[in-house]
């Protein structure tokens, strides 16, 4: 089995080569980091990169199946799956399981880029599950510029705070939805809320194996 990944962020790398090591150790893997693309998505709006984004697609997807793991190219790759059923949009997987968890979700975003892509997304996950949903978001922007410097422990801790103020100031929601895959590393600190904190890098590596397994031309391993 052949897979491929298009990172925004050399973090990912490591994040997804882990996933990789624990689910499917013998996979053949490929990691594209193109941090230009989300510079010029949150510069000069989504549609500036459609182009360059669609010509990395068409070349890592000569695998069994490709991921993206950013969420503000999400709108993006959905439209390119449309016709190219093996690439993975991160956080559709993620949303689909928030849906399940329970009508009041509260979803903490990082980058107001993927404010839209994020919002349309559940709303669509729960229309396709006949599901009513209450979304209250968190904007856990003060948390970015620590992950921009590869200070994760601080970026942890300012969405710990963010979503921890957000709770104290309203009912308790069934689920917290952590939206973008570098939010993932505040799942643990956030346990003790007694509450499901869902995040997107293992669900969208399930859904990536799924997706490549049933490859028409499966690559050997």
């Amino acid at each position: 089995m052949n897979i491929a990944f298009l990172h925004t962020a050399q973090v990912h790398v490591e994040t997804f080569e882990a996933l990789v090591q624990e689910l499917a150790p013998q996979c053949k893997r490929t990691h594209h980091v193109a941090p230009e693309l989300l510079a010029s998505a949150q510069t000069d709006g989504l549609m500036s990169i459609s182009a360059q984004t669609y010509e990395i697609l068409e070349k890592l997807q000569t695998t069994d199946a490709v991921l993206c793991t950013c969420s503000t190219l999400g709108p993006l790759i959905d439209s390119f799956a449309q016709t190219n059923p093996k690439v993975v949009r991160i956080d559709r997987p993620l949303m689909e399981a928030a849906v399940k968890s329970g009508p009041k979700i509260l979803l903490g975003i990082c980058l107001e880029s993927t404010r839209e892509a994020t919002l349309t997304l559940l709303n669509d996950c729960a229309k396709e599950a006949q599901d009513l949903t209450y979304i209250e978001v968190i904007m856990c922007d003060a948390a970015w510029p620590y992950f921009e410097s590869g200070d994760m422990k601080a970026f942890s801790a300012e969405i710990d705070r963010a979503t921890r103020q957000s709770i104290d100031q309203e009912n308790t929601p069934d689920c917290i939805v952590l939206a973008q895959a570098s939010m993932g590393i505040a799942t643990d600190v956030l346990t003790d809320l007694g509450m499901p904190i869902l995040s997107s890098p293992m669900l969208a590596m399930q859904r990536l194996l799924t997706v490549a397994k049933t490859s028409p031309e499966i690559s050997s391993i």
